[in-house]
């Protein structure tokens, strides 16, 4: 894992090896600005995650996080800034990454977080969960897009064009040139 200087709290994997943890990382003024410029969203009013972690053998490391987020989006229709209230659940599980090293680059599995030297930060994580949460394509309650069709746009109809076939039409050229032979 990379990282991350503008959002960090690291933790030592022996802090959750004797008992399970729970730790609340809320981040602070710059960093909300920061982490804003990063993923590039208007303004973080507060982003605060709360990690239940759990310490299972061969260094794995089992982590239930619940963030709760005010952000600024601004609409793509109407392009106007409007709030946006995060409230999500998620289940990630850490492995050492020399543990993984060799399948590190096959992993299909986002929940599945390596980490090095002992460490997990457990403040980049809480970025990149925010970032999968943020929607991409924001819209604005009321807004209409007058790109996006819905069924009162269009009529839909139970009949289908039927379109000729193109080899009856050639069947009907090769009989044509057979009739003024005969």
């Amino acid at each position: 894992m990379k990282a991350c200087c503008e959002f960090s709290r690291k933790i030592q994997l022996n802090q959750i090896q004797k008992k399970p943890l729970t730790i609340k990382i809320e981040a602070n003024e710059e960093e909300k600005k920061a982490l804003s410029e990063r993923f590039s969203i208007p303004e973080i009013h507060s982003l605060l995650c709360t990690y239940q972690l759990k310490y299972f053998h061969g260094r794995q490391v089992r982590a239930v996080g619940e963030m709760k987020a005010i952000i600024t989006q601004n609409c793509v229709v109407s392009l106007e800034d409007f709030v946006v209230t995060i409230d999500e659940s998620f289940e990630l599980l850490f492995m050492s990454s020399d543990k993984i090293s060799g399948e590190l680059e096959e992993i299909d599995d986002p929940d599945v977080i390596p980490y090095e030297n002992e460490v997990i930060d457990l403040g980049e994580v809480t970025a990149e969960q925010l970032a999968l949460f943020v929607d991409p394509y924001p819209h604005k309650d009321g807004t209409d897009n007058k790109l996006i069709l819905n069924e009162n746009d269009i009529k839909i109809t139970d009949e289908k064009d039927v379109k000729e076939n193109p080899f009856k039409v050639l069947e009907q050229l090769k009989n044509f040139g057979s009739d003024k032979k005969k």
